[in-house]
Order: structure tokens, then sequence, then C-alpha cells
């Protein structure tokens, strides 16, 4: 699997001249063909839809022609997308990394690290605030944010649009005095898979201006089905 396709390979005495791939529910998700002495195929598995993608186990199936009733061979292969939110960063206790600067609120921004230990690709699609400093401020419970940001197996750093530890702004300011530690709970919407959530425990201190402090952290349980598994 590389960043988008799956790579087929095949022997080269192999007879076969067509690969299909067919989904967990018996039916053909796509077919390749193999020209001249080639012996190598690629599906495309995301990019080709909008929408989610049936995960679990697909089969491989070799044929000698595109309509011939006996495979060559066949093997069976998973295909899922398994996300986790490892980490929340928020800009200020992290200057180092590559935030956008020439922002003067920089560093209230915050980063999501996305770990996909499943064997394709998933797409990032939404960033879910609850409880984050922003949304009570703005006096709602959640700050959304959408994204497009492809998730291959391994870690993946998304950078927020919306200041999300933000405690003033031209509506006013958060009266800190009267809040004491309080959850933030992000949730990644992802394409393939189940959608990851994190918790931190925020406490709020001072009066003229808020002080934040990230007290406890860590993965919550997925919130929501993202694909059709």
């Amino acid at each position: 699997m590389n960043d988008e396709n799956l790579e087929v390979e095949v022997t080269g005495e192999s007879s076969a001249k067509f690969i299909n791939l067919v989904d967990p529910d018996g039916e053909l998700f796509d077919q390749a063909r193999l020209e001249d002495d080639d012996t190598e195929a690629s599906f495309d598995i995301l990019g080709r839809f909008e929408d989610d993608i049936d995960t679990g186990e697909y089969e491989l199936v070799a044929l000698e022609n595109r309509e011939a009733d006996e495979p060559v061979d066949s093997t069976t292969i998973t295909l899922d997308a398994e996300c986790t939110i490892t980490d929340v960063l928020w800009a200020a206790e992290n200057p180092d990394m590559d935030w956008e600067k020439n922002s003067p609120v920089w560093d209230e921004y915050a980063a999501v690290v996305i770990e996909n230990v499943g064997t394709i690709p998933s797409l990032l699609t939404e960033l879910q605030w609850k409880g984050a400093p922003a949304a009570k401020l703005g006096r709602d419970d959640t700050v959304s944010y959408h994204h497009e940001i492809r998730l291959p197996p391994g870690e993946t750093t998304a950078y927020s649009f919306g200041q999300i530890y933000q405690t003033s702004g031209a509506g006013g300011s958060l009266d800190c005095s009267e809040l004491g530690t309080e959850p933030m709970t992000v949730t990644a919407v992802v394409q393939v898979g189940s959608d990851p959530s994190y918790t931190q425990q925020i406490e709020y201190g001072g009066e003229q201006s808020c002080d934040l402090t990230i007290v406890e952290e860590g993965p919550g349980e997925s919130l929501s089905d993202g694909g059709d598994d």
C-alpha cells in the first residue's frame, strides 16, 4: 500500500490478465488489467469516492480473461484504517513547531497528532473542539473546523485553523475566576474507520487575564463510526 494505491504483483509466469478486487459483501470493487508483460496492477483505494468506503476483508482474484469462471489464483487482504489521537499540542507550549507565525495570535492555535495503525489511508474531514476556551468565549459548546488531510498509515500532525485556546476577543473576555478545571474534547471526523477523540483537562486561573494550564490529557473512546465497517 502506498499513499493512495494498493499495488498488486503477480509472478512472471502467471497467465493472469485481469485482477479483480472484491469487497467484503462479495461485490466487485474494481478490476485492473495487466497489459502485455506487466506483472503489477494498481487499485485506487482512497480518493475514488467522496463517501466512506467499506472496510474489512477484500479478495484479490486473478483471471485469465475478463469473464473467466475459474480464477488463476486468489488471496484475501484486510483493508482498514484505525486512527487514534495521540496528542493535542498548544502552540504557546510548543513554539518550535510549524505554526503560522505571521498571525499575531498564533500562540492560541492547536495541533492534533493522529496515528493510523491500519493498512490503508483515511482522510481527516473535520476537527470538533467541545469545551474549548474558544467555544466558551463564543458561548457555544463546540467549535468546528473543516479539513482535508490525508492520513496514511503512521503519524500525521494536523494544524487547527482557529484560535482554540483563545480567551479574549472583540466580543469580550472569559471570566476565568468563575471557571475551575474544565474538559476539552477534540474529535477527529475521518472518512474511513471510527472517529477518535482526545480529552484535555484545562485549569482556568487569573482574574484580569486568563491563565490556562493543561493538567491532564489522554485519548478517549471513539465516538462514532466514520466508515461502513
